[in-house]
C-alpha cells in the first residue's frame, strides 16, 4: 500500500505556522460547534449507511424468495416472503454483517448468518408460529439468498471503492510517527478493498531526526487540525502520556476522531475486546477461538455430516470390522485417550490396525521417529501394524469409527488433531491454542500434507490460521480436499 504524505513548505506558503501568542483560527465556540457539527455527521451517515445495506438486502432476499416462488412445488413460499425476508436480516445482524470496517463483505460472515437463518427458519416449522417450509424449499431460498447477498455485497463495494478513486467519501487523516511507522501502520489497516482515507501527511514525534516529507511535530498537532480540516488523526508511534494525553484533548475538542495502532498487540496473534476497569481503558487479549453462533452452527453441521457419514458407511464398516478379525488376533477396535477442548480427556475410537502389544513396544521404537518431535510421533514403516491395518491407515478408513466421537461431541468433522496426554505434557505456552476448540477428525494439517509436514511449529501455525478464519465453508473445503487426499494417499503411512 503507497502512501501518500504531503510535505509542505512553509516558508512558501507565506511563514511558519501559528506560534505561540498567535490568535487561534477558531475559537472555543466554533471549536465546540465544528465538534457537534461532525459528531452528528458521523452519527448521520452511520445511519444512513446501515439503513440503506438493509433496505438492500431486503430488497434481494425478497428477490431470492420471489425467485424459488417460480418453480411450481415451491409457489406457497411467496406468501412467507416478509418473515423470511426479517428472519434472514436478523441473522445478519445477529453475526455483526453491518458493522464498520470489512464486516459488510466478508462472506464467511455472510454464509455464516445464512445458515443461521435456515437453522431459525426450521425450527419455526416445529414451533409456533409454524411456518411452513420444506426441506427443499429451506435449502433452495438459502443457496439463492447467499448468492444474492454475496453479489449485492460485491457490487456495492466496487461502488463505493469507485466513489472513492474519485474523491467522494474520502477522511482526511493525519498519522503521527516518522514515514517508516505511517507507512507500517496503514499498510497493516487499510488494503486495496478499503482506501478511505484521505492522508495528507505525518507528524514526527520529535524534531530530533528531520523529515522534509512530515508536516512538522506532534506539538504542532492544533494549527495542522485547524488548517487542513482533518478528521482523523492515527497515532502510530508510542509518545509520552503526558503528550499524548495533549494530542487527545486536541481531538477531542475539535471533534477529531483518534486511532491509537496497537504496535505491541499487532505482533500477537489474538482476539483484541476493548474493557473499562475503573477509570482504566485495557485492552483484554484472547487466545484465538470460535464464538458461540459460530459453534452452534459447526455442532449441527457435525451432527448431520457424521449422521449421513454413518449411514453411507455402514456396510464398509462392518466388512472392515470383518477383515480385522480375520486378519489377527484382538479387538476390532482401538481406543486410546486422548486431550480435547479445554485439555479435557476423552476415548478415541479407531479400527485396530496394530498387533495388541503396539503401545508395549513404541518405547523401543521412539528413535525412529520421521518427526524427530516427541510431540508428534509416526513411523514410515511401523513393524507392529498388520497387513489389512497398513490397507486402513492408507486409505485413512481407521478412522471412520471417530465419527461416534463426533456424535458424542468429543470431536468434530474438521479441527485440530487431539494430541496423546504425554505430548501435552511437551506442550508450550503457545501451542495450547490447538486445545481452544473441539479437536476433528481432518483439519488443515491433514489437507495441508499430513505426514509429510515433520515440523511441528508448522502443524501449530496451520491449525491456529484455520481457528482465526474459521466459517462453515472452510470446513466444506477442507472436507473435500481430505476426499481428494484419502484418494491420492498424500502422506499416509
Amino acid at each position: 500500500m503507497s502512501i501518500e504524505t504531503r510535505g509542505r513548505d512553509r516558508r512558501s506558503r507565506g511563514g511558519e505556522l501559528p506560534a505561540e501568542g498567535r490568535i487561534p483560527l477558531y475559537d472555543a465556540r466554533l471549536r465546540r460547534e465544528l465538534a457537534h457539527r461532525r459528531l452528528v455527521g458521523s452519527i448521520l451517515r452511520r445511519f444512513f449507511r446501515v439503513l440503506s445495506l438493509h433496505l438492500l438486502d431486503a430488497a434481494v432476499l425478497a428477490g431470492a424468495v420471489l425467485a424459488v416462488s417460480l418453480w411450481e412445488p415451491f409457489q406457497s413460499v411467496r406468501e412467507l416472503t416478509p418473515s423470511i425476508v426479517a428472519v434472514f436480516l436478523l441473522s445478519l445482524n445477529a453475526l455483526s454483517a453491518y458493522r464498520s470496517g470489512d464486516a459488510r463483505r466478508d462472506r464467511r460472515r455472510l454464509f455464516s448468518a445464512v445458515g443461521l437463518g435456515l437453522l431459525i427458519l426450521g425450527c419455526l416449522t416445529f414451533f409456533p408460529p409454524h411456518i411452513p417450509l420444506g426441506t427443499g424449499v429451506l435449502l433452495a431460498v438459502g443457496v439463492l439468498g447467499f448468492v444474492a447477498l454475496a453479489v449485492e455485497r460485491k457490487l456495492i463495494d466496487y461502488a463505493v471503492r469507485q466513489a472513492y478513486v474519485h474523491g467522494i467519501g474520502l477522511r482526511r487523516a493525519v498519522v503521527i510517527g516518522n514515514l517508516d511507522e505511517a507507512g507500517q501502520a496503514l499498510e497493516r489497516l487499510r488494503d486495496e478493498r478499503n482506501i478511505d482515507q484521505y492522508v495528507v501527511g505525518h507528524l514526527l514525534n520529535s524534531a530530533d531526526e528531520p523529515d522534509p516529507t512530515a508536516l512538522g511535530t506532534v506539538a504542532e498537532l492544533p494549527s495542522v487540525l485547524e488548517e487542513m480540516d482533518v478528521e482523523e488523526v492515527i497515532l502510530a508511534t508510542t509518545i509520552a502520556p503526558e503528550q499524548f494525553r495533549s494530542v487527545a484533548d486536541q481531538c477531542f475538542e475539535r471533534g477529531t476522531r483518534l486511532y491509537v495502532f496497537p504496535s505491541v498487540v499487532g505482533t500477537v496473534d489474538c482476539r483484541v475486546e476493548p474493557l473499562q476497569v475503573g477509570a482504566c481503558s485495557l485492552l483484554h487479549l484472547h487466545p484465538p477461538q470460535l464464538k458461540l453462533p459460530g459453534l452452534f452452527l459447526k455442532r449441527l453441521f457435525d451432527l448431520v455430516g457424521a449422521t449421513v457419514a454413518l449411514v453411507l458407511f455402514a456396510p464398509v464398516m462392518a466388512l472392515i470390522a470383518l477383515a480385522i478379525k480375520m486378519n489377527s488376533p484382538g479387538p476390532i477396535f482401538f481406543r486410546q485417550q486422548r486431550v480435547g477442548l479445554g485439555g479435557r480427556i476423552f476415548t478415541i475410537y479407531k479400527f485396530r490396525s496394530m498387533y495388541t502389544d503396539s503401545e508395549e513396544r513404541k518405547a523401543e521404537l521412539l528413535h525412529m521417529n520421521s518427526y524427530g518431535d516427541p510431540r508428534l510421533f509416526k513411523m514410515a514403516r511401523d513393524p507392529r501394524v498388520t497387513p489389512v491395518g497398513r490397507f486402513l491407515r492408507r486409505s485413512s478408513l481407521d478412522e471412520l469409527p471417530q465419527l461416534f466421537n463426533v456424535l458424542f461431541g468429543d470431536m468434530s468433522l474438521v479441527g485440530p488433531r487431539p494430541p496423546l496426554p504425554s505430548e501435552v505434557q511437551t506442550y508450550e505456552p503457545h501451542h495450547y491454542v490447538r486445545l481452544s476448540v473441539v479437536p476433528g477428525i481432518t483439519g488443515p494439517w491433514q489437507v495441508g500434507g499430513r505426514n509429510l509436514i515433520t515440523d511441528f511449529e508448522t502443524v501449530v501455525g496451520l491449525e491456529r490460521a484455520y481457528i482465526r478464519s474459521w466459517s462453515l465453508l472452510l470446513d466444506a473445503k477442507i472436507l473435500l480436499r481430505t476426499v481428494k487426499v484419502v484418494i491420492r494417499g498424500e502422506g499416509a503411512y
